[in-house]
């Protein structure tokens, strides 16, 4: 065991945990400076989707960067960590989001320098990288309008078997389908999931609905559906986004 410690580093942003935690996760490709922190460069992607936190460039070479290893929304998101490198040389960032009033407080502790040659080297390259980092969701934070206001962003997904077909005759017979499964607690587990089943009349077929907080995050569902759901990246199904307005809901039922 190294005795190098952890990096502790921590930034006041200007929204509630909710919104602090859905940038961080779902908007992460919105803010993160891939220019100079990612290993493709300049005009390459990064997200968390199926479990892992991924770059793609934009040729389409993909670098995992880690593995999620706590999603606790609104208050924890823990990940190994290796960019560039192998999952056998992962350390690992763990992030708390703390209410603070009407702001949030977020932590971030990186530790497991152990894994690395120089583990002293490697945690001083890091001391000057996650201030950057924490200075780009900062600002990224402060720019989002308030969603405070009730705003919200509706989708309509339907998912159909992709041409290729199911293994087995049936798309619940399929292994992928279980990450299809997965996406949906996921979406349950962040506030987006309204309703997801199967379709009546049509055999394979499945409509989702997810509810956004904050207006314009038609992008954010895209990338959600698209890449999020590893039943679709793997070939089960293909997704349709259909943006829903929605101009009247029901009350929720008295207790």
């Amino acid at each position: 065991m190294s005795n190098v410690p952890p990096i502790r580093r921590e930034v006041l942003v200007d929204a509630d945990p909710e919104v602090a935690f859905d940038v961080f996760t779902a908007r992460v490709g919105r803010w993160w400076p891939v220019a100079e922190k990612s290993v493709y460069g300049a005009g390459t992607s990064v997200a968390f989707t199926g479990g892992q936190f991924v770059e793609q460039s934009a040729d389409g070479q993909r670098a995992v960067w880690g593995t999620v290893t706590r999603w606790e929304p609104p208050d924890v998101l823990a990940f190994t960590w290796h960019p560039g490198r192998g999952p056998e040389q992962a350390s690992h960032v763990e992030i708390t989001f703390t209410a603070a009033g009407d702001q949030t407080l977020v932590a971030v502790q990186h530790s497991g320098w152990e894994v690395f040659d120089d583990p002293a080297a490697a945690r001083a390259e890091y001391e000057h990288g996650w201030p950057a980092v924490l200075d780009a969701y900062h600002d990224h934070v402060k720019s989002q309008p308030d969603d405070h206001d009730g705003a919200e962003t509706w989708v309509a997904l339907l998912h159909r078997p992709a041409p290729a077909g199911p293994a087995g005759g049936s798309v619940f017979q399929d292994p992928r389908f279980a990450e299809h499964a997965a996406f949906l607690h996921r979406m349950l587990d962040a506030g987006y999931l309204v309703a997801a089943g199967p379709l009546a009349d049509e055999p394979g077929a499945g409509m989702t609905i997810l509810r956004l907080p904050g207006a314009g995050r038609l992008d954010d569902a895209v990338r959600l559906a698209t890449q999020d759901d590893a039943s679709v990246t793997g070939g089960l199904f293909t997704v349709a986004v259909r943006p829903w307005q929605v101009m009247m809901q029901a009350e929720p039922a008295a207790g």
